[in-house]
């Protein structure tokens, strides 16, 4: 009788313990805090000069527009290559502003997403998209022209 009762004692006393660990308890991964996320890293900005456009109709300058833009970029290496580019960079910003300035009719409200996306697809070319984070407009400006 003993031969019977005491394996059958062992078995259930081990399922019993296999079942509370596995089912009752947490794996020691879900008990332990989650770590906490790194500490923001502080933007790194490269401020370009204010750029000024004129818009010309019919011959004449009909009025200047003022854009000052600013680029967040990745970190300080990406900050060198985009000094480092930039005098590529503000020839084809002029470039695309002046196309867009043009096709558009002077009384018309000037889209700064519109500037935003031109701006932002000459950055992601020159500076690669892991070094470019976005472009920060800081104000579009206007001056009636002679």
């Amino acid at each position: 009788m003993i031969l019977i009762v005491l394996p059958l004692l062992l078995l259930l006393g081990g399922g019993g313990g296999a079942a509370y660990y596995f089912l009752m308890m947490k794996p020691a991964e879900e008990t332990a805090e989650p770590e906490p996320p790194p500490p923001p890293v502080d933007p790194v900005l490269v401020e370009i000069d204010a750029m000024t456009i004129p818009v010309i109709r019919q011959g004449s300058v009909r009025k200047y527009v003022m854009v000052k833009v600013t680029f967040q970029v990745a970190d300080q290496d990406a900050r060198q290559l985009t000094l480092t580019v930039m005098p590529r960079i503000k020839d084809q910003m002029y470039s695309a502003l002046h196309r867009y300035f043009a096709s558009i009719p002077l009384d018309a409200p000037i889209s700064t997403q519109t500037i935003k996306k031109f701006i932002s697809k000459i950055a992601v070319k020159n500076l690669g998209a892991e070094n470019f984070n976005r472009v920060l407009i800081e104000g579009v400006y206007e001056k009636q022209g002679g």
